[in-house]
């Protein structure tokens, strides 16, 4: 739902005081919006990621253990990652006038595969 004249108007005073007031916090706040948050967010997740496959190989002859732990560490660097990643480059899909994404459509005719096939072949018997 579009904000009515009245709205825009004292949403634009309100930015412009805390403009005059906090200019530092404005600055900040735009130089660290979400995407670049994301985008730091994508590096330091790869570099987890490598640092756990070092260890994975380094460790992985010596102490089992250990090797484990550099498989973790590489599993939970690529988990952020695909965190990260869907935050920076999903953050585009909002549609300007406020409503909400369409629904996928391969989502939905997986589902009504998928009760094809839940009834094909668990029926009750």
């Amino acid at each position: 739902m579009p904000l009515s004249e009245e709205e825009q108007r004292i949403l634009q005073e309100m930015e412009q005081k805390l403009y005059e007031n906090d200019r530092s916090f404005v600055d900040r706040v735009r130089s660290e919006g979400p995407r670049s948050a994301a985008a730091r967010s994508i590096r330091w997740s790869v570099a987890v990621f490598l640092a756990g496959l070092a260890v994975l190989l380094l460790a992985f002859r010596t102490s089992l253990l250990l090797g484990t732990f550099g498989f973790v560490v590489m599993l939970c660097g690529s988990l952020i990652f695909e965190r990260s990643a869907r935050q920076y480059f999903g953050g585009r899909s909002s549609d300007p006038a406020g409503q909400q994404p369409r629904q996928r459509v391969a989502g939905g005719e997986l589902s009504i595969i998928g009760r094809r096939l839940r009834s094909r072949f668990w029926r009750d018997r």
